[in-house]
């Protein structure tokens, strides 16, 4: 009976070791991710892409997805990743009002990121990204959730 005991132990104490020793975190892309063409966006209406990024946790390492809304502006595209800064619930684009909104705390966000009510401590946090012969890439960066300032994880 303890050996399973033991075992159980180890099943759950090996991930929580790796993952306070820093493996809890999705990682800056390597590159520049492309996704997408520059003229299937529509001028000011948030679109929502998933773009792949190399991460890990305390169970796997590997790929992992994350996502973000492309705001194009002319021929210039703005990136903001699709998490809230407060906890990290997924936000939404709410094209009545045309903000970006939190389900989880009601956080609400301008379409250029800026924080315009609820408990999130800052705007949605930009991502790299530029516009290359007509294709679009990002380079994706995660923040810490709940803090004022931009503090990668």
């Amino acid at each position: 009976m303890r050996g399973i005991g033991a075992g159980l132990t180890l099943v759950y104490a090996i991930p929580a070791a790796l993952y306070l020793r820093g493996k809890g975190r999705v990682d800056v892309a390597a590159t520049a991710v492309d996704v997408g063409a520059l003229d299937a966006l529509k001028e000011g209406v948030p679109q929502h892409v998933p773009v792949a990024v190399r991460g890990n946790d305390a169970w796997s390492e590997g790929s992992a997805r994350a996502a973000v809304f492309l705001v194009r502006r002319g021929d210039r595209v703005e990136a903001f990743d699709s998490t809230c800064p407060h906890t990290g619930c997924a936000v939404e684009w709410d094209s009545g009002p045309g903000q970006f909104r939190c389900p989880c705390h009601k956080s609400a966000f301008s379409s250029s990121g800026e924080r315009l009510a609820g408990p999130a401590p800052r705007g949605l946090d930009p991502e790299a990204c530029e516009v290359k012969a007509g294709r679009v890439l990002v380079q994706y960066r995660r923040y810490r959730p709940g803090r004022p300032d931009r503090v990668g994880s």
